[in-house]
């Protein structure tokens, strides 16, 4: 019995650590993602407030739980689990759309439209809350016509048993549950370079 829970312990290491090292790589991919897409907006003249929600938007599969403020659309389905909460959402005895449908397509064009002082406060994941895990942008465009940017996330190691495989990387702030604690960081950057069209078209006064 005693070699037993041994090796399950181990075996849940193990397991753990996979499911932290493959959150990392889905993570590197959306960052990668996001300074693609960013780039592409800076290309056609978008300002830096809307570079700075499309890099938002885009990376949030790397953004953490969803913080789910209220007054938008309506409630949430009901239920306990994300498969009775997604039943809840697409069920069509929810005429005419599901609750969830609502919420979340209030929520995005609230989030499209709002300016500087409000955005935040309507779509907001808990790695955003915190600066040093939040999204950061830097770019520029040189004489020739090409614009780079660079996008860059610390990603918290938040699975069980992270500090075992990660405890070598610097320690930073992240939310989970409305809750601050302390987390191995990773951090996560990605490149673009692409020519700007924006300067065919637009003026500069």
């Amino acid at each position: 019995m005693v070699e037993s829970c041994l090796v399950m312990a181990l075996l849940c290491l193990i397991l753990f650590g996979i499911l932290q090292a493959s959150y990392l790589v889905a993570s590197r991919n959306v960052v990668n993602y996001t300074a693609y897409s960013t780039a592409r907006a800076a290309s056609v003249g978008l300002n830096e407030f809307m570079l700075y929600k499309v890099s938002h938007y885009t990376s949030i599969p790397a953004a953490g739980p969803v913080t789910t403020p209220s007054g938008f659309g309506g409630n949430r389905p009901s239920g306990r689990s994300t498969g009775s909460l997604w039943d809840n959402a697409i069920a069509r005895d929810h005429a005419p759309v599901s609750e969830l449908g609502t919420y979340e397509v209030a929520v995005k064009e609230a989030y499209h439209m709002a300016g500087t002082a409000f955005f935040d406060s309507i779509l907001n994941y808990e790695n955003w809350q915190e600066i040093e895990t939040g999204i950061q942008i830097e770019y520029e465009s040189d004489n020739d016509d090409l614009i780079t940017l660079q996008i860059g996330q610390t990603v918290p190691m938040v699975f069980p048993f992270s500090r075992v495989f990660f405890g070598y990387l610097d320690p930073v702030n992240a939310r989970r549950q409305g809750v601050l604690g302390a987390y191995p960081g990773m951090r996560i950057t990605a490149t673009a370079v692409i020519e700007d069209h924006s300067k065919l078209y637009l003026r500069n006064n």
